[in-house]
């Protein structure tokens, strides 16, 4: 579904981002990515929304126009925006937009405010909202705009333990489902449980891949984060 092949990145003249990065991200999988920070995590997501291009290697699919990719790819991004002047509703809405004109249904706002537990907010304005449940908008819209691949950055830092549970078991149906689905995360303790693949980048390349049990195992750890020996 995602495919990159010996991708390179750097911003302007530093030190490479990521270094000959080739990585399958397959449909119907719930994948994670993990890293300390500065490894490239986030500027992954990008190559592949084709927000950044690659100096060097390829990454496939890409879309003919925004409006196709649009209606391939969802992003939930790692800053969540301030003041929106919109409705719970309204934005969660917005996720349906690429589909207008296409004839499309698609999955009803009502069912993913209910599913993201944000049915009695719908009427609320977006800048009253705390910042776990502005994360759960942004996720929802994400949901509504019902993409064969769904990225996300750091989607549940902001949630509590409780649903974030809640919010991987629903990635995980999302991936049963077909879906490619990419998160991007520090949660070493709770995402885990629910993935099925998973990537640990250290200093811009693949450190370990595969399984979450042997990938992020208490070694692989100790070695990326560089962990001393105390806390091991």
């Amino acid at each position: 579904m995602i495919e990159l092949s010996d991708v390179s990145f750097a911003y302007s003249s530093k030190r490479p981002v990521l270094t000959d990065l080739s990585l399958h991200f397959r449909a119907g999988c719930f994948h994670g990515v993990f890293g300390p920070n500065g490894c490239g995590k986030s500027t992954l997501l990008k190559l592949i929304t084709g927000e950044l291009a690659p100096q060097s290697g390829r990454i496939a699919p890409r879309w003919s126009s925004p409006a196709v990719r649009a209606r391939s790819l969802a992003l939930v991004e790692q800053e969540i925006p301030g003041r929106l002047p919109f409705t719970v509703n309204e934005i969660v809405a917005l996720g349906r937009y690429p589909w207008e004109r296409t004839g499309s249904s698609g999955k009803s706002v009502e069912n993913i405010l209910d599913t993201m537990d944000l049915a009695p907010l719908s009427g609320t304005l977006y800048a009253d909202l705390s910042g776990g449940e502005r994360q759960r908008v942004m996720l929802a819209r994400a949901l509504a705009q019902d993409t064969p691949i769904l990225l996300l950055d750091e989607p549940a830092s902001s949630l509590d333990p409780g649903f974030q549970h809640t919010f991987y078991r629903l990635l995980r149906k999302q991936a049963d489902c077909g879906k490619c689905v990419v998160m991007v995360t520090h949660d070493l303790f709770i995402a885990p449980r629910y993935l099925e693949e998973s990537v640990l980048l250290c200093d811009g390349r693949i450190f370990r891949q595969g399984p979450p049990a042997e990938t992020l195992s208490a070694a692989a750890l100790k070695a990326a984060f560089r962990l001393p020996d105390v806390l091991t």
